[in-house]
């Protein structure tokens, strides 16, 4: 059965009007909006002489964790920027009733600012704050950072997490292309994590 006559002006019509709003929105993005390259964007320089990132480690009692940890971050490939270390140690606790070995916590608190002072850091410069009494993780992740000014960025980092290589080149990627690069800026992004994030009560 063939449909009528006046039928067929009618069809040719809606056909047409389907093919031009699919033509104004197209199923997927274009590739540079979705997805920015990170393979070869981490070499480009970045629009600001005043890009700075900081790690921040954040320490406590275990030396042979924060030696990995230290280790990877030596590792990595920062491409010849300067990146700063600031390693903040947390005091060890001291409970009222006395039952806490103090020389044996002030020689294992010996031994981890022993290492600490003794690692070697040679992409920027490095400082080692020790805390005279206990706070916690918590008030360790507060109060680790305070920026100085919008070009300065920190890496915060447990120190029971190990590194890849190629973390910088991420990250760097990510400020690159979410923050500096003005066609391509988010500003609902406030941070990345490299790690699955929750808050420690």
């Amino acid at each position: 059965m063939t449909p009528k006559k006046n039928f067929i002006p009618l069809l040719l019509l809606l056909s047409l009007s389907a093919l031009f709003v699919f033509s104004l929105y197209p199923s997927s993005p274009p590739l540079s909006q979705s997805s920015p390259n990170f393979t070869t964007v981490y070499t480009q320089n970045l629009n600001s002489p005043n890009f700075t990132l900081i790690i921040k480690v954040l320490t406590f009692d275990r030396l042979a964790s924060l030696s990995r940890c230290l280790h990877s971050l030596s590792n990595a490939h920062y491409d010849n920027n300067k990146v700063n270390l600031h390693i903040f140690i947390d005091h060890f606790k001291v409970l009222e009733n006395g039952s806490v070995n103090l020389d044996e916590k002030l020689n294992e608190s010996r031994r981890i600012l022993n290492f600490v002072d003794g690692f070697s850091w040679k992409y920027g410069e490095k400082l080692v704050h020790y805390r005279t009494s206990n706070v916690g993780l918590q008030a360790q992740w507060l109060e680790a950072w305070w920026p100085s000014s919008d070009d300065e960025f920190a890496f915060v980092v447990e120190d029971d997490l190990e590194v890849s290589p190629l973390y910088y080149r991420f990250l760097r990627g990510l400020i690159l292309n979410y923050y500096y690069n003005a066609s391509n800026f988010r500003p609902w992004i406030y941070g990345a994590s490299l790690q699955r994030p929750r808050f420690v009560p």
